[in-house]
């Protein structure tokens, strides 16, 4: 079952993945004005000012717009909906299994797709306590497959403390593991290791460094020694 929660409200839905609105609407339009029918339309100067007007705008957008989706875009298409401090929460029997909080997330109806920015997602054990938490500056929920990136200075937290630092990582509810083929960093205790690319349950258990593995300690005065 899905709990969206948003800036001015909270609402559930069904377990088949329908997003319901939720939170603030940005950037809703008034209603046009309806033309006057005994205005002349065949104003040769009104037309051409007009004209000029349509191509000056549309020099100015498409010299601003590079469709990114701070603006609402993604690809060129527009969001459906901004919600400012986005929560979503995906429980099963009553009991939550993730939760993604961000600042601003647009949702894109038709794609199945939530664009999120400074993202914050914690993963639950079977009887409600915290497995661990993903921060990243930005995230993207595919909600047909439940699957999930996350990018930008990537930490994860474990509940035991176990930290993994990357710029980028994928996690899909169906396999129930973290991946990434990036450069990774992580730190238990005073061992610390290092790679590219790693598969990893979110409690950061069971890790696999799938090349260029270094172990090392972390001595008293904060110096990592390579172990043999």
């Amino acid at each position: 079952m899905w709990q969206v929660r948003g800036s001015t409200g909270s609402l559930e839905s069904a377990s088949h993945l329908r997003y319901i609105d939720a939170g603030e609407r940005v950037g809703a339009t008034e209603p046009r004005a309806l033309r006057d029918p005994n205005e002349r339309g065949n104003d040769v100067t009104r037309a051409g000012v007009s004209f000029l007007l349509c191509v000056l705008l549309a020099a100015v957008f498409s010299g601003c717009d590079d469709g990114s989706s701070p603006g609402g875009r993604e690809g060129g298409v527009v969001a459906d909906q901004e919600i400012d401090n986005f929560t979503l929460t995906q429980t099963r029997e009553g009991t939550p299994i993730w939760r993604l909080e961000a600042v601003h997330a647009l949702v894109f109806e038709d794609a199945g797709r939530i664009e999120m920015t400074r993202l914050k997602a914690v993963f639950f054990q079977p009887d409600g306590s915290v497995r661990s938490t993903l921060r990243a500056r930005e995230g993207v929920l595919h909600e047909r497959t439940n699957s999930m990136e996350a990018s930008g200075d990537v930490v994860v937290t474990a509940e035991d403390e176990t930290t993994l630092e990357t710029e980028f990582v994928t996690w899909s509810e169906r396999t129930g593991t973290i991946e990434t083929d990036r450069p990774v960093r992580v730190t238990r205790g005073r061992d610390v290791m290092t790679g590219t690319g790693l598969t990893a349950e979110p409690d950061l258990r069971n890790i696999r460094v799938l090349a260029d593995f270094k172990a090392y300690i972390r001595t008293p005065e904060g110096d990592l020694i390579e172990e043999d």
